[in-house]
């Protein structure tokens, strides 16, 4: 092969920046019209409207996209004083001073103790309906204080859940996070979950030991077996499906902080949950089908910076 020849290819092999890439399949399609399909003329016009659509895809890009994020962390920055908030009321064993009208009005008495609200995470997580919670589930998201999103300055698109649990008999470490990346272009590419250290296998709830009947010969033996089953803590385990990873992203970009309250009282709108009422809801838990899978869930493309929610 030539010197120019192998320049040539070099050139063709090396990584195209977005705008090129989106430059050369318009260019590329253009090419492969067919004479009959257009003439010179209206080829070369089709090269023109290439050229002004690729100013489009620019602004798109650059300008908006800068704009966006900084409008974008201006917002977030405002919401993040707002859950400080809430989890300050949360946590405080203080006393909540009420006017003697709200006291009258709600049947408030001045005889309770001061406390945090222990369980309130736990119900949020479980009147969302988003995960599947089986019976073992159960008492291990008891120990639940606190869910946090952490958002990344480095990449304005990456960002981190944190589940902040009690310490517990039942796993190691006390922070079961997931992270979610993106690429360059704003696309979710990955997500990456804590790995569970559980005390011992019986405390496993992901898997459950199953008796099977097995023959052998003319025998049959009796050999136990360990499965997998649908869980909370499935949520950290490596999931591929991009589709299924964007659902999980507008759950918690979208849903569950936002309407955390909500959520903790069980009020559950048919916005919310896809045009179901409460009581179509609770038709489909009692058949097995009214929550989220467990192996994960979650690629919108569109940018979101990190911070403590």
């Amino acid at each position: 092969m030539s010197d120019a020849a192998q320049s040539s290819e070099a050139k063709e092999e090396k990584e195209l920046t977005p705008e090129e890439e989106d430059k050369k399949d318009l260019y590329d399609a253009i090419k492969e019209l067919k004479p009959e399909e257009v003439n010179d003329n209206i080829r070369a016009k089709l090269l023109a409207v290439a050229d002004v659509h690729l100013e489009y895809k620019k602004i798109e890009n650059d300008q908006y996209g800068k704009e966006y994020d900084a409008l974008q962390d201006k917002y977030d920055k405002q919401y993040q004083e707002i859950y400080d908030k809430i989890d300050e009321i949360v946590k405080s064993k203080d006393k909540i001073e009420v006017s003697p009208e709200e006291m009258e009005k709600y049947g408030i008495n001045d005889d309770g103790e001061n406390h945090e609200i222990e369980d309130y995470w736990n119900k949020v997580i479980v009147n969302s309906r988003y995960f599947t919670i089986n019976e073992k589930d159960k008492a291990i998201i008891k120990y639940i204080k606190k869910v946090n999103m952490v958002k990344f300055s480095q990449n304005v698109n990456n960002f981190r859940v944190d589940f902040i649990f009690q310490p517990n008999e039942f796993f190691t470490p006390e922070v079961l996070s997931k992270t979610y990346e993106y690429d360059k272009d704003g696309v979710l590419k990955k997500a990456i979950g804590t790995t569970i250290e559980w005390k011992s296998p019986e405390k496993n709830p992901t898997v459950e030991k199953v008796r099977k009947k097995i023959k052998k010969g003319r025998k049959f033996f009796n050999e136990e077996k360990e499965e997998k089953v649908d869980s909370f803590f499935s949520f950290f385990s490596q999931v591929e499906d991009m589709t299924f990873l964007a659902d999980e992203v507008t759950f918690f970009k979208e849903d569950i902080f936002v309407n955390q309250l909500e959520y903790y009282l069980d009020i559950v709108s048919k916005t919310k949950n896809g045009g179901l009422d409460d009581e179509d809801l609770d038709d489909e838990d009692d058949d097995g089908q009214g929550d989220k899978g467990g192996e994960g869930e979650g690629a919108d493309g569109k940018k979101e910076e990190c911070k403590q929610q």
